[in-house]
C-alpha cells in the first residue's frame, strides 16, 4: 500500500492552491473559523503502520492567524 507524498488536489476546498509539484498549499481566503479550510494527502495513513510520522511546516499565519 502506498504511503502520503503530496497533496491531493482533487481533495480540498476551494480556498486552497497548490504549487506545481503538490507538495506547497497556500490557504486564500479572509480567514477565521467560517472560512477554514482543508486538504487531503494523495494516500491515505496505511492501517497496517503502527506509527507513523507526517510533518507540516507552517511558513506564515496571516493577519488573523
Amino acid at each position: 500500500m502506498d504511503s502520503p507524498t503530496a497533496w491531493n488536489i482533487n481533495d480540498k476546498r476551494n480556498l486552497i492552491r497548490q504549487n506545481s509539484d503538490r507538495l506547497i498549499v497556500t490557504y486564500i481566503g479572509l480567514g477565521g473559523y467560517e472560512k477554514c479550510a482543508a486538504i487531503r494527502t494523495n494516500y491515505p495513513i496505511p492501517e497496517q503502520c503502527g506509527l507513523f510520522y507526517f510533518e507540516v511546516d507552517i511558513i506564515n499565519i496571516g493577519e488573523n492567524g
